[in-house]
């Protein structure tokens, strides 16, 4: 089942892509005042970034094969690229998020019941929340969020095989040092663990406990003008009128889902349709480029139970969430865009010849309108199709489960950062 740490990632994600990053006490601003800038006084981090990465993973997955547990300790190195956003809150403090992918073949391999037993791990990534303390051209920050990873296993003498998506939670820091006024390059390390999973197939138990730490450099390039600010300047507003959606937000959905789980195993192939209602919450945040355009990034959790039971045969659905980017088209107070990027969800199951309690990874796209009643409150209707893809085990023959989910809510999001909420002033 869903531990508490998997229900505290998705709100820990939600901060991370944007209601804490991007937290200082902003109303919605006039198109108008998008580019405005402040005047030069001191260095500033603010802005847009993306970049790339290369570094040493190192991992320690616990397995348990047919009731004989080992370790095995996967590791190698990795590149890949990252996004992120950092936000003034005064001259010293930053908030920011980021969002990144690595890749590499991370390996090991242990000999568990008396079997040669490989553990791949070709793809992981994080979204994550970042405070840092800056002091000129330096950043010192702390991190924490969201991580996935995908892995391959093979036990059982060569018999077994099977791939396991994995999410769970990151934690970690470094250091950032701005090269020029767009370049920056960083130094981190990051603790990820990534949970367990269990599913019994054909027989036969297989467990993993995933956790991995990352060491990496990466190279920034900041969208920004890293023209200096002065503090005052942080904390000044632009004048509030009609339209604008440049800010942060947080928000609460609720929703109705309905869904196709396919799976093959012992011979037989089932379909099921689980349906039915959740809620949950989201935050983002939106850049007006001009009068119209907009872009923005949503993260959001959902719980309930997607579900369906029939003969024996179940499937529950109990989480699920997205880390999105958001396209737009602003008309006044209304906005419509268009969604896509990262989909989990998490689910148990029972079919023929397999038991699973584990999570899926894939992608969401959709679309959605909301309508802004005033600076502060507005509301939302959106649709979603998420694909998490086909998940294969071989023990002795072929099992394999692939799920999809459609879903449409409504949603309430109220214009502002967390520090707004709680009252903090720096």
């Amino acid at each position: 089942m869903v531990g508490p740490k998997h229900f505290l990632l998705g709100g820990v994600a939600l901060l991370a892509l944007t209601g804490f990053a991007a937290a200082a006490d902003m109303p919605i601003r006039a198109p108008q005042q998008v580019f405005t800038k402040a005047p030069a006084a001191g260095f500033s981090w603010q802005g847009q970034y993306i970049g790339i990465h290369g570094g040493y993973a190192w991992g320690s997955n616990d397995v348990n094969v047919l009731g004989t547990v080992g370790e095995v300790s996967p590791s190698r190195g990795v590149a890949g690229l990252q996004i992120g956003y950092n936000h003034h809150l005064s001259r010293n403090w930053v908030v920011g998020y980021e969002v990144d992918a690595s890749f590499g073949d991370l390996n090991d391999s242990a000999v568990i019941g008396g079997n040669l037993t490989p553990v791949e791990i070709n793809a992981f990534g994080t979204a994550r929340a970042r405070l840092g303390y800056a002091t000129g051209p330096w950043l010192f920050y702390a991190t924490a969020g969201m991580a996935w990873a995908n892995t391959n296993l093979t036990g059982v003498g060569g018999i077994a095989a099977f791939s396991r998506p994995h999410v769970g939670y990151a934690i970690g820091a470094g250091i950032e040092y701005a090269l020029s006024q767009n370049w920056s390059a960083k130094f981190e390390y990051l603790y990820a663990d990534l949970g367990e999973t269990n599913s019994l197939i054909a027989g036969a138990t297989i467990n993993t406990d995933l956790t991995l730490s990352t060491v990496r450099v990466g190279l920034n390039y900041r969208f920004a003008n890293w023209g200096p600010a002065t503090a005052a300047n942080y904390f000044t507003k632009a004048p509030v009128q009609a339209a604008g959606w440049t800010g942060p937000y947080i928000g609460a959905h609720a929703g109705y889902g309905w869904g196709t789980f396919d799976t093959f195993g012992a011979g037989v192939a089932q379909s099921q349709d689980p349906k039915g209602g959740f809620g949950g919450i989201q935050s983002g945040y939106n850049w007006q480029l001009s009068r119209n355009w907009v872009v923005g990034v949503e993260g959001d959790s959902s719980w309930g139970s997607i579900s369906q039971n029939a003969g024996g045969i179940n499937v529950d659905i109990d989480a699920m969430g997205t880390v999105r980017a958001r396209l737009g088209y602003a008309m006044n107070n209304v906005l419509f865009y268009g969604t896509g990027g990262l989909a989990w969800a998490h689910a148990e199951s029972t079919t023929a010849g397999a038991t699973r309690d584990q999570f899926y990874l894939g992608w969401a796209a959709g679309v959605g309108i909301e309508y802004a009643f005033n600076q502060r409150w507005s509301a939302k209707l959106e649709y979603l199709y998420a694909d998490y893809g086909t998940i294969n085990d071989f023990n002795g023959g072929l099992h394999n489960a692939s799920l999809d989910v459609s879903t449409i809510k409504f949603g309430i999001n109220y214009r502002a950062g967390i520090f707004d909420l709680i009252g903090m002033r720096w």
